[in-house]
């Protein structure tokens, strides 16, 4: 929460800042500020931006590492300028991102039963464990679109907005090594390296399914930076974008019991064991802007 806050305290500093050099640039009256703007007032737009992104699983564990990934994402844009320096955009676009997540090790301990209804203590060590999780979204960007002239051809811009996602897929892929072994208190014993009873030790574990995403999200989204205009129709672009989500996009329950691995051959994905999980991503934005009139 807080650190939304931060987020939007920046859009709105950047804001004024923008309006205050305009302001200083063509000073009331003048007669360029009166002076329609011949880039005209709406546009059609295409940008790529090769972004690195982050997936976070928030409360898991202290020593759990999330490395970040790559990505390339691409949007469509519509724009409308109400005056020569403000309008508004609305776009639709694919976007992507990944984590890999790591944890050295993890210790696990409940009480269960075996065949014989006879009660014992299971001791699971995993170690190596890694997963990637990747999600993928429509987004739907709305955003106000500010642009201040710098001389005949370049441009500087900003768009701060929200964004409106969809997941397209939500997939994980997971792989450990664990060892389980059973105490029990009433003999006592400890029982290891009995795969035959469901006790092996050392097994390689792999496992991958679907991540279970709300339907839809929001996330605050900027970007900013110059355009080019190569003549009276197109114009270049290139800046830096950034996105994060808006809440918990996860529909996991947090549960106090969670298990990592209960038994042989079970691997659950991390998100589900976390309090909550998003994603960021920031990156270059590249692309092209066509005016229509």
């Amino acid at each position: 929460m807080r650190t939304n806050k931060i987020y939007s305290r920046f859009i709105i500093f950047s804001l004024v800042f923008f309006v205050m050099i305009s302001t200083e640039i063509y000073p009331q009256g003048t007669e360029s500020r009166n002076k329609p703007d011949k880039e005209g007032r709406m546009y059609v737009g295409f940008n790529i931006n090769p972004v690195q992104t982050k997936i976070s699983n928030n409360d898991f564990s202290s020593d759990l590492m999330n490395g970040k990934g790559n990505s390339a994402n691409f949007e469509f844009n519509f724009g409308y300028f109400f005056s020569s320096r403000a309008g508004i955009s609305i776009g639709a676009g694919y976007y992507s991102y990944s984590s890999k997540l790591s944890l050295d090790s993890v210790s696990i301990k409940y009480q269960t039963q075996d065949s014989e209804n006879e009660s014992f203590e299971m001791r699971i060590k995993g170690e190596s464990i890694v997963e990637t999780q990747k999600i993928s979204m429509l987004s739907i960007p709305l955003c106000i679109h500010l642009r201040f002239p710098v001389s005949k051809k370049i441009r500087i811009f900003l768009r701060p907005g929200f964004s409106f996602n969809v997941p397209l897929s939500k997939t994980f892929d997971g792989n450990g090594i664990f060892t389980y072994d059973g105490y029990y208190a009433e003999y006592p014993v400890l029982l290891q390296n009995l795969p035959e009873y469901g006790l092996p030790s050392d097994l390689n574990t792999t496992s991958s399914g679907s991540l279970e995403l709300k339907s839809f999200s929001t996330a605050l989204v900027a970007s900013g930076g110059m355009t080019y205009s190569i003549n009276s129709k197109i114009s270049l672009l290139f800046g830096l974008c950034f996105s994060k989500s808006l809440g918990n996009i996860s529909t996991y329950s947090a549960d106090p019991d969670f298990k990592l691995s209960s038994k042989a051959n079970e691997l659950n994905t991390i998100m589900a064991g976390s309090s909550g999980a998003g994603f960021q991503s920031f990156g270059i934005r590249l692309g092209f802007n066509y005016l229509l009139k």
